[in-house]
């Protein structure tokens, strides 16, 4: 059984935080480095950061000479973003599903499979109109997804992990289409259930998200190096697509 708006809780739990806290830094940056030289956007231009948890392509961007704003809907992961502001660097609470900028950025991205969470083709829709309707005429929009038919290939059904004392154990399965990882958190006395549920999406759901708001994809990537998208063996599914002139 789906269970909705699931990201609401874990993402603000702090045990998602400790799940998570030895994400690869160097390999955020190394991927941003490689975007911006690829994009090769003007000193300065205006980017978005959706979803940014707390913040680190934001940070990266801003420090690459952007002016980046980051929104992500964990109240935890905010408060700990903003600890990071400066000029040119801020961040909001808010959904993804509407944004409330109106052609203002050059550059929009989402990255480290931050969509497919809602299970509902028109949400998915709805996010990305709104994704182009925030762009400048000619802006760019880079999504970085899972490769899903590989990670459904690969899947790892059960692991065991112990951080920090806390131990927890991951329970990876496919159904319905979504690929869900059920996390068992044990903390001393405390036991607590979370859930982690992303769509499987692929190349053609995105291009009929993507023509549908009336951004043309431009060039598809299958890792942080930006290497072609194999479907078998490509680890990422990296999307750049441009907003239409008007």
């Amino acid at each position: 059984m789906l269970v909705q708006d699931w990201f609401a809780t874990w993402f603000n739990s702090p045990y998602y935080h400790t799940l998570y806290k030895n994400r690869d830094l160097q390999e955020a940056e190394a991927f941003v480095d490689a975007l911006v030289s690829h994009l090769d956007l003007p000193h300065g231009a205006s980017a978005l950061d959706l979803a940014c948890g707390k913040g680190r392509h934001s940070l990266h961007l801003r420090n690459k000479g952007f002016d980046v704003i980051g929104v992500d809907l964990s109240e935890e992961s905010i408060a700990e973003a903003k600890l990071s502001e400066r000029d040119g660097l801020a961040f909001f609470e808010h959904d993804m599903r509407s944004l409330y900028w109106n052609e203002h950025f050059d550059l929009v991205v989402n990255l480290f499979t931050s969509f497919g969470y809602f299970h509902n083709k028109e949400d998915d829709q709805k996010t990305i109109s709104s994704v182009a309707d925030s762009l400048k005429s000619g802006g760019l929009f880079v999504l970085d997804f899972m490769n899903a038919t590989k990670v459904k290939a690969n899947l790892v059904g059960y692991e065991e992990k112990t951080i920090d004392t806390i131990k927890f154990e991951i329970t990876r399965a496919v159904e319905e289409g979504v690929i869900i990882k059920r996390i068992h958190v044990i903390d001393g006395d405390v036991e607590l259930d979370f859930e982690e549920q992303v769509d499987a999406l692929e190349f053609s759901d995105f291009k009929g998200y993507l023509d549908a708001a009336g951004v043309e994809l431009v060039d598809t990537f299958g890792d942080y190096g930006l290497n072609p998208f194999d479907a078998e063996t490509s680890d990422r599914l990296i999307l750049i697509a441009k907003k239409k002139a008007a």
